[in-house]
């Protein structure tokens, strides 16, 4: 009796516990099927999903009469999923003599524990050709787009306006130039679409769909004239080769809207191939290279005085040939021919003999505050705001800052010595003694047209009246009578009135000197060899910057030619000479007549 009633509790435990396993397992059906279905089949979904994104087509660059200088086409890149390659070592050989790389290399790639990797991006057609042919496991081909210049440069192997263009790296992001600063308008947003896959990895047919449609990129106008970079391409060429120079920049701008028209420098290269150039070429020297700009600067520093009231045109300032200030003695370029100076002379004259006593005299009569306060109201020491990526900012030291040597910094700033401007900011400045003394906004971007076709130019900052127009019209009138009476007449230009002014600065570079950092044991002195940056013997920069036609300015040009080889009769073929050479077919490409008579030359 007894064990039947244990059997009996047993199985009623039994049947509880039963009860409440499957209670369980019910409450769990019903949560997964019912409760939570809609969680768990995304989640389902999501393990067998395969999103594809979609590229968005690159926007087009072109010069401000609509050539295409840069545009993308479809090409093909190879691709590897080691674990589906079933001889590495083979597929290995094969592949090196197609693609021309390390067949060790390859091998070790394709013998990785990696899913999916690239092999070689964006090879030529027949390259693809080969790889397909070649029929590997695991080894495939996916359409990528690829960047194009379109226009051969003036130098042979280069692309036209490569650094003012950048170029777009393997992974479809634009370097330096307009492609870097303009990347996010011109890459759009890419798009993606989603498929199902079944066990196997195999895409199930009808399930794909678009998650997200790509905004293709803008098309960006430039202010480029395509015929007229070609142009002074070919200038700078020839004048790095006559001077045997490190480098040749040359500008041509519109002065009253700050529109770069051409902008060049040697060497350059060739866009297409940026992964066989030296990155040294990628920047634009124009906006990045920092310089001492010499006696260019020396118009600023009388606009500065006239416009402060400090001076008058007709005011006379002595030249001795040696203005002492604390202990450094200023001197002329002309010292050897004129030892003790020109006496008297007025402003004109200072720009006209390129002076630099009389400079730094207009500089300490203004005042290294006020010479400071111009210096950066006319543009330096600050970005101008062009669109071209890596622009430097420059540096003008206050008198009074750590390192700065007060009246000695006012007086060497006064002509040009140490403090370092861009080619552009030169421009900029200059271009304000040109239209009536407003400071414009270099610029090379004229307008985007987006994927509907509807173009929206650029909205440039308010030019600033950074002087007023008679001290402009009064620099500019000097700087006529720089060209037609001064030392820089070789870059007159028959028929045509042009205002300018030369510049020539020593160039600093590193120097081994042997310093003493302390004593011995026995008291002798400890020396140590040391490279800082000082100035090197015939290391120079010569430029030249003109306004033209001086009479109805409509551009500045500039050339600079950096560390030119220097003999004792000067160098190969000076700025100013290369300007007189450029001007005359700037104005044939416009058809801007001559305002001035010359022998040969008749006025409309």
């Amino acid at each position: 009796m007894l064990a039947r009633t244990d059997s009996r509790i047993r199985a009623v435990v039994m049947l509880v516990v039963v009860a409440l396993v499957a209670s369980v397992i019910g409450y769990r059906l019903v949560w997964w099927q019912v409760i939570d279905r809609e969680r768990l089949a995304n989640m389902g979904l999501a393990q067998l999903a395969h999103v594809q994104q979609i590229p968005a087509a690159r926007g087009v660059i072109f010069d401000r009469e609509g050539l295409i200088l840069a545009t993308s086409l479809s090409t093909e890149s190879v691709f590897a999923t080691p674990p589906t390659v079933a001889d590495p070592a083979r597929a290995a050989l094969m592949l090196g003599a197609v693609l021309g790389t390390d067949p060790a290399q390859l091998q070790a790639t394709l013998e990785s524990e990696a899913a999916w990797t690239w092999l070689s991006r964006r090879v030529s057609p027949e390259t693809a050709t080969l790889v397909r042919a070649l029929s590997l496991p695991g080894i495939g081909l996916v359409t990528e787009p690829r960047r194009v210049y379109t226009m051969n440069g003036a130098v042979p192997g280069t692309t036209l306006g490569a650094q003012v263009l950048g170029f777009v790296n393997v992974d479809g992001v634009g370097q330096y130039g307009v492609e870097g600063a303009e990347d996010a308008v011109l890459a759009g947003t890419a798009g993606s679409v989603v498929a199902q896959e079944d066990v196997a990895g195999r895409l199930i047919a009808g399930s794909v769909h678009e998650l997200e449609a790509p905004v293709n990129g803008a098309d960006v106008t430039l202010t480029i004239d395509a015929g007229l970079q070609h142009l002074l391409e070919e200038q700078m060429a020839d004048n790095f080769t006559r001077n045997r120079a490190k480098g040749v920049t040359g500008l041509i701008m519109d002065v009253h809207s700050g529109a770069i028209l051409a902008l060049a420098s040697v060497p350059t290269f060739d866009a297409n191939a940026y992964p066989t150039t030296d990155p040294a070429l990628f920047s634009n020297p124009a906006v990045s290279r920092q310089y001492e700009p010499g006696s260019v600067l020396k118009a600023m520093t009388v606009a500065a005085a006239l416009d402060a009231g400090a001076i008058t045109p007709t005011d006379l300032f002595l030249d001795d040939n040696k203005l002492k200030v604390y202990d450094v003695t200023i001197s002329n370029a002309d010292r050897e021919w004129y030892p003790n100076g020109h006496g008297l002379i007025t402003p004109a004259e200072v720009l006209a003999m390129s002076n630099n006593v009389g400079a730094a005299t207009i500089g300490l009569t203004l005042g290294g505050q006020q010479l400071y306060d111009a210096l950066l109201r006319y543009g330096f020491g600050q970005p101008t705001g062009v669109d071209i990526a890596g622009e430097a900012a420059g540096v003008v030291h206050h008198p009074d800052d750590p390192g700065a040597a007060k009246e000695v910094t006012t007086a060497q700033n006064s002509f040009g010595q140490g403090l370092s401007v861009t080619v552009l900011q030169m421009a900029a400045a200059y271009a304000a003694i040109a239209n009536g003394g407003q400071l414009v906004t270099p610029h090379v971007v004229a307008g985007w047209t987006d994927d509907g076709g509807i173009f929206t130019p650029r909205v440039l900052p308010e030019a600033e009246q950074v002087m007023q127009p008679e001290t402009a019209a009064t620099v500019l009138e000097m700087l006529t009578g720089a060209i037609d009476n001064g030392i820089a007449s070789a870059a007159a230009v028959p028929g045509y009135s042009i205002a300018g002014k030369t510049g020539t600065a020593q160039v600093a570079g590193p120097v081994q000197v042997r310093v003493r950092t302390g004593t011995d044991a026995s008291g002798q002195a400890i020396y140590e060899e040391i490279t800082r940056q000082a100035y090197i013997e015939g290391w120079i920069d010569s430029s030249f910057i003109g306004i033209a036609p001086a009479s109805d300015p409509r551009f500045v040009m500039m050339i600079l030619i950096h560390r030119p080889a220097v003999s004792r009769s000067g160098i190969g073929e000076r700025s100013d000479v290369a300007f007189s050479q450029l001007a005359p077919l700037v104005f044939d490409y416009f058809g801007i007549p001559p305002d001035r008579t010359a022998p040969g030359v008749a006025l409309p």
